[in-house]
Order: structure tokens, then sequence, then C-alpha cells
């Protein structure tokens, strides 16, 4: 980019003069999209006429040197060009009020002037939608505010100019604040993490400070805030924020990590790859950002109905004049419109509601996924990680040795379980502690990584973890038990087997356990009128089927695969319902995809989310429910302003074309309206 200057500068906030936009119109959409999905950028404004982008951003991420360089990277050639409206702010609303006053009290020549310069925009706005052979909302602003200006009538003129403009500033302050919310929202976390330099030195730095190819240690507990490569060391990762697995697996030299997981076991020391918005978890906020710009089709309905009510409108006025020849009736009638309500009032409500539910957790993808979420009838969930939390809880503990009972063996188990952070390890000592066991005294614990533990108990060896550890590693016979073994994998335990001088002496069984708010859930979703709950579960038949009827679902599908989940929305899709599905893992895509609506977890993986309508930010299932209850709320108030403003607006037309209203109050009643219902739209966003 050519011709980039700094204009003014201070901490969190720079103006910038782009010479070059000039020569390209209305691409100020495509530049604040482009920026906005930068993370540290709060706010972004873009004035062609003054070739002018203020960038308001926060200081702990980002600076003005590196806007500016990011600003360069920007091909205006490539943009993508939307008509964009005149961005109205609180100084524009302060000089129609004083033009107002101005028109009133001033003499008629002076009123005269400064009503000409406040109107200028708003009539050359309409002349240029008649240029373009357009009849909108526009067109008739200009005629109405124009009319009165003809007549002489410059404070009604300017109390139009005046209303019209603190419409919009309504419409686009709304608009900021869920765009400020959600930048807020996309903004990475800072942590302190340890740098280590060439000489094998560390000093402690902010994780915002790391650049590509600095060197971080990791140990257990650490939050990864960057994308690298494991340089030493080796280490149990918890991915299940990115993949959905609910079991840390093992990362070692080479292996690649991501911003979003945490260290449970080990020591790493890895090579930054990437970092702030270039990072994994950042990839979803350009994302997010574009679907505030994303139009429903009741949106889109309501937008070509304002501009077919301006033809309307601009007919009864003409009937009007033809029939009494009175510019004071006609005046009075174009100054009634009902397509400002119509077209204002949705794009708010739905921002309103958009934000409204950032606040409560819930990323909303845009009008449209509201919009689908009402007329949803039919919910599907995924088993693990959904409608249980994905982690473990005992619910087996099998001995095979006569000497020791199962709390015997539970209470051994959780002695030496208590020296690991693994959740397995977490789960047996959770369950031990509930039941108030002793602990047992042991020898010194050796913590083998993604295999098990060893340990000593009265001088004999003592090893704890998976079948393929104790059974490969340490020679330990299973041929006895493949029956029992089979059963308890057959009701889909997690099993970890215990060995004494390499023998089994037992075995834990453990599974997912159900999210308490599972019940709350369910309940709300069939009082909101969805009554088909559907549940899709890689389990057996037997194990899915036994939690589906402990839940009271409708229908359960087991043993599926990522292809079977997408055939089965469709088969529900086929039957007539609308369906929602509600996931978190990779293999979860396509059933997202497909689905009428898609909702991710707050766990869910990248690929979820980047799939989904809607993406949980919290942790809870009972986010589900009420971002049904947000669409259903948004949509009845959408129907509500439609019909308000269409009998509201014609009982005021009549009075104006029947001449019992002047100018001056038709004006004032319809502007009025539609700022009492921009104003309904906007208390939503509150509750």
């Amino acid at each position: 980019m050519i011709g980039l200057q700094i204009k003014h500068h201070f901490p969190g906030r720079v103006r910038f003069k782009v010479a070059e936009l000039k020569q390209h119109r209305d691409i100020g959409e495509w530049i604040k999209h482009s920026l906005m999905a930068i993370q540290g950028i709060r706010d972004v404004r873009v004035n062609s006429v003054a070739c002018s982008i203020v960038i308001e951003y926060d200081t702990t991420v980002l600076s003005s040197k590196v806007l500016s360089a990011r600003l360069t990277e920007l091909d205006f050639s490539q943009a993508e060009q939307q008509e964009t409206e005149h961005e109205y702010t609180r100084g524009d609303i302060a000089m129609n009020v004083i033009g107002t006053l101005a028109a009133a009290m001033l003499p008629n020549k002076w009123g005269a002037l400064s009503t000409a310069t406040l109107i200028a925009p708003t009539m050359f706005e309409g002349i240029e939608e008649l240029r373009e052979k357009r009849i909108s909302v526009e067109v008739l602003d200009a005629i109405a505010v124009g009319l009165s200006a003809w007549r002489g009538d410059y404070r009604t003129a300017m109390m139009t100019q005046s209303l019209i403009s603190l419409g919009e500033y309504m419409e686009q302050k709304t608009s900021r604040n869920s765009d400020q919310l959600l930048a807020d929202l996309m903004r990475p976390q800072e942590s302190l993490v340890w740098r280590v330099a060439c000489d094998g030195s560390k000093n402690q730095v902010s994780s915002t400070e790391l650049i590509a190819g600095d060197v971080i240690e990791l140990v257990p507990g650490d939050a990864i805030p960057i994308d690298g490569v494991i340089v030493e060391g080796a280490a149990l990762v918890n991915q299940s924020a990115l993949t959905g697995e609910n079991v840390p697996v093992r990362r070692e030299l080479e292996a690649y990590v991501y911003s979003g997981t945490t260290v449970h076991e080990g020591t790493v020391k890895v090579r930054v790859e990437k970092v702030g918005s270039e990072a994994t978890t950042a990839q979803i906020a350009k994302l997010i950002y574009d679907s505030l710009s994303e139009k429903s089709e009741i949106q889109q309905v309501t937008q070509d109905m304002a501009n077919r009510r301006v033809k309307i409108t601009l007919g009864i006025g003409a009937a009007v004049f033809a029939l009494t020849q009175d510019l004071n009736r006609v005046a009075s009638v174009f100054l009634v419109d009902y397509s400002c309500a119509l077209k204002l009032s949705t794009p708010v409500t739905f921002k309103s509601i958009m934000y409204r539910a950032a606040q409560q957790g819930i990323l909303l993808k845009g009008g449209s996924a509201i919009e689908k979420l009402a007329r949803v009838d039919t919910c599907v969930f995924d088993k693990t990680g959904t409608l249980t939390y994905g982690d473990m809880e005992v619910t087996d503990v099998i001995p095979l040795c006569p000497k020791n009972s199962a709390r015997d063996l539970l209470a051994i188990a959780a002695s030496v379980e208590e020296h690991s952070n693994h959740p397995l390890s977490q789960a047996v000592v959770n369950a031990a502690t509930n039941h108030q066991l002793p602990h047992i005294e042991h020898g010194e614990v050796e913590y083998v990584i993604a295999h098990g533990l060893r340990s000593t108990l009265k001088d004999h060896c003592l090893v704890m973890g998976s079948r393929h550890f104790l059974e490969e590693h340490e020679q330990v016979d299973f041929s006895e038990v493949e029956q029992e073994i089979r059963h308890f994998e057959q009701l889909g335990r997690h099993l970890i087997f215990i060995s004494s001088e390499k023998k089994l002496i037992g075995m834990i069984g453990l599974r997912d356990h159900l999210r308490e708010d599972v019940y709350q859930t369910l309940t709300e979703l069939r009082e909101l009128g969805i009554n088909h709950l559907v549940m899709i579960s890689g389990d057996s038949a037997y194990k899915a089927h036994m939690l589906g009827d402990e839940l009271k679902l409708d229908q359960v599908f087991a043993e599926a695969t990522p292809t079977s989940k997408s055939s089965i929305i469709e088969q529900l899709q086929q039957q007539g319902h609308n369906v929602m599905f509600v996931g978190d893992g990779v293999n979860d895509a396509p059933a997202l995809t497909k689905a009428d609506v898609g909702v991710a977890m707050c766990r869910g993986t990248e690929l979820a989310r980047q799939a989904a309508d809607v993406v949980l930010l919290q942790d809870k299932l009972a986010g589900v429910s009420e971002t049904v209850n947000l669409a259903h709320v948004a949509m009845k108030m959408i129907n509500q302003n439609i019909k308000v403003a269409e009998y509201v607006n014609s009982g005021i037309m009549l009075a104006a074309a029947l001449g019992m209203l002047n100018p001056t109050m038709s004006a004032l009643l319809h502007n009025g309206t539609t700022l009492a219902i921009l104003g309904r739209s906007v208390a939503i966003k509150n509750g």
C-alpha cells in the first residue's frame, strides 16, 4: 500500500491517512473486517471521503508500528466492494439539534442557510439512489426533508433530519457495541512463561512478548500460549480444547503443540512457530467477526418490504396531491414511512441478541443462525463431551485376588495414583476420597509417561496402567480374565489394570459422568417446542440405550461413525425435521455442517467451532437451551416490531392524508414510533 501516513497517535488510538482510498470506493466494510480479525484491535472506523482509517487497539497486544505493517499488507485491489453508510456520531446529532433550534429561533434566511447545509448529505444520498435507479428509503428521506425545506418549513425539515440521524446513530452504536464485545472476547489471554536464551539462561516474560523462533520452557499445569514444536523433552498434553480427546496424549521431540492446550505431565522446551492472531485458537476470530455482516432471510425480507413500502408511501402522496392539491398534506404523508422501522429494527434486534448472548458466553454467528434456531424442532446430541463431561468417574472396582477386597484395591490404587495429575489417576483418587479410604504406605513412585505407574507395596513390585503397558512391558498374563474384560468393555468402561509381582490382582472401571445440568436442559428444550430429542454415540447399543432410557430421550443411535452421524442428520431432515446438532469433537464437523443449526461446545475442536453456527464459550450444556430461548426472544421481537410499524404508521399516514396532522406532528409521530421500536430492540441486549 502506498501513501500511508500516521496523522494522529496516542496510546490505544491511531489515525492513518491512506491516499489509496481515493481510488477504491465502498471498501470500508472489507477493511474493517480484515482488521477486526486481528487480536488486540478494538474498533475500526473508515472515512473514505477523508481517506482516513481510525483504529482503537489494546496497547499490551499491538503497537502503531505493527498496525502500520498490517495495513501495508492489505491489497485494496483484492477488496470486496460493499455499499457503506455514513457513520453517524454524537457530533452529527448535536449539530442537527443545534440546526433545529436555529431554524426555530433565527430569521428565515439564516435558518435556510443552516438547514441547507445540514440536510445536504441526506439530499445527496437520495439523489445518488435515484441516479442508480433505486427507489429506497434514502429517496423518501430526501423527499420528506427536501419538501419541508422547499416549503420554507425549516423547523420540520431539521426535526426530521435530527430524528433520522438519531435513529441511524442508535443502530450503528448498537452494532459497534456488539463488535466491541466480540473483539474483547477474541483478545488473547496473557500468561507468564519462561523464555530460554541461547546460553541456557531463563527469564520470565509475558506471552504477548514472544516472537517466532523463541524457545520457551513449559512445566505441568502450564497453558500453552503459542503454536510450536517440541525441541527437548516429552510431556502429556491435554488437547481436549482442540481435538475433543478426554485423555491427554504423549508429545515428544519434533511433535507440534497448539495454543489453547495444557501440559499435564512432563517438562518440555518448545520453539515458537505462531503467536497472537496467527495461532490456532485465534483462527476463529475472523469467522466470528464475519458473522456480524451475514444477513438472515427475515432481514432480507424486511429490507425488501421496507423498500416496497417506499413506493406505497410515494403512491399515497401522489394520490393525496391529485385529490386535494394540498402540499401541506403531501408533506405530512411523505414524512411517514414504514421502511425506517422495518429496515432498522431487524438488524438492531439481531445485534442486540448477539451482544446479550456473548455476555452469557454464547457466540451466535449472524442473524441467519438466530432465525434457523427459532425454527428447530429436533435436537441431536453427540454423547461424549456434550451430554457427559468427557472426563471420568470410577464405576467398578474388580479385585482378582482373594487377599484384597474392592475397598483394599481402590485404597492401594489411589495411594499410588495420587502422585500423578493424569485425569484417570485423579478420578481414582476422587473415588477413594469420597469413600473415605485410608492412605496405604508404599514405596517411591515411578511415572512412565503415557503408560502407567510403578511402585512397591510390602517389598512387592506394584504396577498399574493400561493393558498394553502391563502385557507388553511387564509380561502380565491376561488370559484368565478375557471374559470379564470383554464384559466391562461392552459396557463402555475404560479399564485401569493393577498387577503385583507380574500377576494381575485387579481392575478399575471408569466412565464419563453426566453433566449436572443435562436434565434441566432437556426439560427446557421441550418447553421451547423441541419435542424430538436424539442422542448419537459411538458406544455399544446396550450402553447407549441405557443412557437414552435414563435421560428419556426419544431416539438413540449407537456405534456411530463420523460418516453415519452426518447420515443420521440427513435422515431426520428428510422426515421433515428442522435439526440442531450439538457436538464438540473433530469427528462432529460433518454433522455440524449438515444440520440446520450446528452448536459447538466450549471444549470443542477448532474444526467443530468453524463448522458450527453457534459456539458455547462456557462449559455448560444449559447454554444450548439458552441459545434457543434467545432466538425465540429475537424473532418474537422482530415480528412484534413489524406489526407495530405496520399498524401505527398506517394510522399516522391515514391521519396525515385526511389533513388531521401537520408536517411537524407527522414527522414527530412517525420518527417517535421508529425510535420507540428501535429502543425496544436495543433494550433486549440487557435482558
